[in-house]
């Protein structure tokens, strides 16, 4: 078969050596030359290749309505070529917030029951990678890109977490965004099981051909499904009983409870035993620059939660945190309504500093809900908000934005985030 990779980033060039070894004929491109080139031919990408393909296989950041994709004889997305190859149980999971810490906490419990397990997806490395190996059981954190050009892909597992408005600078509204998050289940049966969030309103209710479970933050659950109670997992239904014990949301975030959650209820499923889920838990360190203490200096304390790359994740960090806040938003733009957050939480946000590009739209949609500034970059935010800060307050970046207007990506924004508070706490060392 003739295949053409439409993208040089590691899915790309990944699912083209795995393509390449299988047999196929395989032309790997892209619109621009990469700045380090693979050890493998590249080329810039042309009607050509598109009418020389049998199939075309784009890299997620490829948009589904790209005038060149209309001309390919066929297109599927790495997941769905890469689930094809791969025999084990699939336990994928999307979501807008939350999938990253689930898919590895899942892993983890496989892991730790001693069950041979692999993990990839939109969480490195593709899921591609991993066809070699094979392994029994796969954890995978799927994107709603992947699932633009998916046919059968059809997870043994899938877990939805949430829905909440991102992406809107992609999809053309939330209908859109909605549709291509819910292509997880579409190819499920009643021998495979769709868990889902009992909390989101874009989940509750939804009609599903698996077998339905679900988890709640908020309420006992009805039917398969799992619930928190004082700090504990309590599973229903037919897999009714006592679970593991999580550890207390101010150490982790509300969110990471929540992943804990959706976990327990999918280790549940697979027969994982309680003990091996709560020593893992109570292990768990959060991912970096997910909700992540910084420091602490003069009784203020610093949050680093980067990776909130839109309105749902910014609305979880606010949602744990009981102090005053003093928070840093703004990057590049991806449609998400920071009123809604302003007016939930504005009796706990005492200012606001915003930085990027999209700093004028959320200035326009706080305005008059909670006090805000405008800072020129990460250093003027994080050294204005801790001389405004009092003892006890939270100085959180949880930006609600992508971080490419300004930063290589929401770990690079981290880091500086990061190095800005170490200057201020050498600097009171020097004091």
């Amino acid at each position: 078969m003739r295949v053409v990779v439409w993208g040089t980033g590691i899915t790309g060039v990944t699912t083209a050596r795995v393509m390449a070894l299988r047999g196929h004929e395989v032309r790997l491109v892209d619109e621009k030359m990469p700045d380090k080139a693979p050890d493998m031919p590249v080329s810039l990408i042309g009607e050509a290749d598109l009418e020389w393909a049998d199939l075309v296989i784009p890299s997620p950041g490829v948009p589904r309505h790209h005038p060149l994709l209309a001309k390919a004889r066929k297109v599927l997305s790495e997941i769905e070529v890469a689930a094809s190859m791969l025999s084990g149980k699939l336990i994928a999971v999307t979501g807008t917030n939350g999938k990253t810490t689930t898919t590895t906490l899942i892993h983890r419990i496989l892991q730790a029951s001693s069950l041979d397990a692999g993990i990839g997806g939109n969480i490195s490395p593709p899921l591609i990678a991993l066809v070699d190996a094979d392994p029994a059981y796969i954890a995978a954190e799927i994107s709603s890109f992947q699932l633009e050009w998916v046919e059968s892909f059809r997870p043994f597992i899938g877990i939805c977490m949430n829905i909440t408005p991102d992406h809107l600078d992609r999809y053309a509204g939330m209908e859109e965004y909605v549709f291509y998050k819910l292509r997880l289940f579409a190819n499920q049966t009643r021998d495979d099981i769709a868990i889902v969030n009992d909390d989101d309103e874009y989940l509750k209710g939804i009609p599903l051909a698996a077998r339905r479970a679900v988890f709640s933050m908020t309420h006992p659950t009805a039917g398969d499904g799992a619930y928190i109670r004082d700090s504990r997992i309590i599973f229903t239904g037919a897999v009714a009983g006592v679970g593991p014990e999580v550890p207390p949301a101010r150490s982790v975030g509300g969110g990471v409870i929540e992943d804990m959650l959706a976990t327990a209820l999918a280790g549940r499923f697979l027969g994982v035993a309680n003990e091996v889920m709560e020593e893992v838990f109570g292990s768990f360190r959060v991912i970096h620059h997910r909700f992540e203490l910084v420091d602490t200096i003069d009784g203020v304390t610093f949050i680093d939660d980067s990776k909130a790359t839109n309105v749902g994740a910014l609305d979880k960090a606010l949602a744990t945190l009981s102090s005053p806040v003093i928070l840093i938003l703004g990057g590049k733009d991806k449609g998400g309504d920071f009123g809604v957050i302003a007016r939930r939480y504005k009796g706990g946000i005492r200012k606001a500093y915003l930085i990027g590009e999209a700093s004028g739209r959320i200035e326009g949609e706080l305005s008059g809900i909670v006090p805000t500034e405008r800072a020129p970059d990460m250093h003027e935010a994080v050294v204005r908000a801790y001389r405004g800060a009092s003892p006890g307050d939270v100085v959180l970046l949880s930006p609600g934005c992508a971080s490419f207007d300004m930063y290589t990506s929401y770990a690079h924004r981290g880091e500086v985030f990061r190095e800005c508070v170490r200057g201020i706490l050498q600097s009171t060392r020097e004091r």
